[in-house]
């Protein structure tokens, strides 16, 4: 078996605490890179969310009681924070599998910052509601998909307006950026259809 040398990300070397990736940042701009940019402009209208809120519950009651030897909410240099850390595992708590993808990107974000910091973990997503777990490895195309989204979340911090979504989604509903995106239609009525 051939061991291939680690895959390095393009990551800025100089004022990494001010350019730093945030784990939401990723998050959101799988969602919506819309939503991605108002929160690099600190826009955050997610404290009055009522979905956000239950999440964050969930979220608590999750980590209520961790077993002997697991750390919660472990910060990373100030611009990530993990939600657990029990033996070999990174845990990610959220809410529904409805965002599973940008949730297993966010996860493999984590994952490379600590193997950088030469810790090699696994990840698993936990999702406490639905009595769901799924297993999240740091591989190759893990790696490719990350730094696309990185290339791309870099790309969009430059872009003065927010990017153009041409018609409300069906996760509109449910964002907590709904009035600041679409305050002059009714997204339910023009949502898109799978």
């Amino acid at each position: 078996m051939e061991v291939q040398a680690p895959v390095e990300l393009d990551l800025p070397e100089e004022g990494w605490d001010e350019r730093a990736v945030r784990g939401y940042e990723l998050n959101a701009w799988v969602v919506c890179p819309r939503k991605c940019w108002f929160l690099q402009r600190q826009l955050t209208m997610e404290a009055h969310s009522p979905y956000v809120e239950l999440g964050r519950l969930i979220h608590q009651e999750a980590l209520a009681a961790p077993p002997q030897g697991s750390f919660r909410e472990v910060p990373i240099e100030g611009f990530a924070r993990i939600d657990k850390i029990a033996g070999e595992l990174v845990y990610e708590i959220k809410r529904s599998p409805r965002k599973q993808e940008a949730h297993r990107l966010q996860l493999l974000y984590y994952l490379y910052l600590l193997r950088e910091r030469g810790l090699n973990l696994k990840g698993v997503l936990l999702y406490p509601e639905q009595n769901r777990r799924e297993t999240v490895t740091l591989d190759e195309v893990g790696l490719q998909q990350l730094q696309h989204a990185l290339d791309a979340i870099t790309q969009l911090r430059q872009q003065p307006l927010p990017p153009h979504v041409p018609k409300p989604m069906s996760i509109c509903r449910t964002c907590a950026y709904q009035e600041l995106c679409w305050c002059d239609e009714n997204p339910s009525e023009k949502e898109e259809q799978p």
